[in-house]
Order: structure tokens, then sequence, then C-alpha cells
């Protein structure tokens, strides 16, 4: 019979499709982490030593500039995870992470997730299948920061966020917005006062409508 713990681990997209066996050892290799808002949970170019799965809360990830300049690759949810190449044993993050809310997060020690990737077609399956997002998302993310244009980048980031399975379009493509001015603009690589200009601009325009965390 398969524990509360086990459902929960089910559903991420990183273990869907495992059996039920395969799901319970898994759980016992987890370990359950709560953070507070702030909080790195890792550092680009720390030694990888565990994969992090998200249980509640929003996680940014993204690398800093030699000038210091912050841009945000992307934005781990529920259920997503930051695992990376399962082939190198002395792997180090590209990236660092930092909680944007509080909440929680599973970690399983690179050791055991470089095992379970190497003995189960299933897992390594998913895995292919969440790195091929993540390449489209990055693709997204170069062709945004490469427009000149700040209103651009702003419309290209509406128009792909319908697309993207990050936020889940409403009716009448209302599309709820997790995120603050100020990291959309780390995102896009502008400043959060532009950011907020456009906002604006596409509003005054009627070309959007704005209202709490949702855009429609």
């Amino acid at each position: 019979m398969m524990t509360s713990s086990d459902c929960e681990i089910r559903d991420i997209p990183l273990f869907q499709g495992l059996p039920a066996a395969d799901i319970h050892s898994l759980t016992k290799l987890l370990t359950e982490q709560s953070f507070k808002k702030g909080v790195l949970l890792f550092e680009q170019g720390q030694v990888c030593e565990r994969i992090v799965i998200v249980k509640s809360g929003r996680i940014k990830v993204f690398r800093m500039s030699s000038s210091g300049q912050e841009q945000i690759l992307e934005v781990l949810l529920p259920g997503d995870t930051c695992a990376c190449n399962p082939g190198n044993p002395c792997w180090s993050c590209s990236s660092s992470a930092q909680a944007l809310t509080d909440g929680a997060v599973w970690t399983l020690a690179r050791t055991h997730y470089v095992r379970m990737v190497q003995n189960n077609s299933h897992l390594a399956k998913s895995l292919t299948d969440i790195f091929a997002r993540r390449l489209c998302k990055f693709c997204s993310l170069i062709e945004q920061v490469s427009l000149e244009n700040p209103q651009r980048r702003v419309v290209k980031f509406l128009l792909d966020m319908l697309d993207s399975g990050e936020c889940v379009p409403e009716k009448d493509l209302c599309v709820p917005l997790p995120f603050t001015h100020e990291e959309i603009a780390s995102r896009l690589g502008l400043a959060r006062e532009t950011v907020t200009r456009q906002f604006a601009a596409l509003k005054k325009s009627k070309l959007i409508r704005i209202k709490a965390h949702n855009v429609t």
C-alpha cells in the first residue's frame, strides 16, 4: 500500500511512471527540508552533492555576471527540480538557487540520484523530457533578452508564459503571474522601473488588463 508521502512523490514529473515499489524505496531516500524566503539552497561553482525537488514555495535559479548583475534563468515551482547531468561524478553547480518565498524541498543525495538514473529507464526518460523542456525555456530566454526594445522583451515574456507550463492560462487568456516586477526584470535583463513602465504602457494602450497577479 502506498503511503501519503509515496502519493506526493508519484505526482512529481521526474518520478512519474515509476512502479509503486520504486516510489516506496525512493521515499526512504528523500530528505524533507523547510526554508525561509531569501535562503540560498546552492551556489554557483559549488560541488553538487544533492538534487533539490520543490515541495512548496518558489525558488529562483540564477547566475551572477562578473559585474554583479543577476540573470534569472528559471523559477522552480512545486514539482520542479534542479536535477542536472548525472553522468559526471564531480559535477559543480552552474547556477545558484535562492528562495523567493517560504517553502519546503525534498533533497536526494547525488550518489543515489546517479545510481537510480543509470538503473531505471523510466527515470532516464523523465529526465530527458525535463532537459528538453529546460532547453526550450533557455532558448526562449535568449530570445527575450536579445531583443533591444524593452517593450518587446516584456511582450515576448507574457506570450511565452501562455505557451509554457510555468503558468496555466485561465479563461480569456488570463495568465496568473507569480512574479514581482523585480523578478521579471532580473529575468529579462532590465531595470525594475523599466518593467513597471512597460506594463503601464501596455495597460494604457489597452493591450493588457492587470488585476492582482493576473494579466489578461
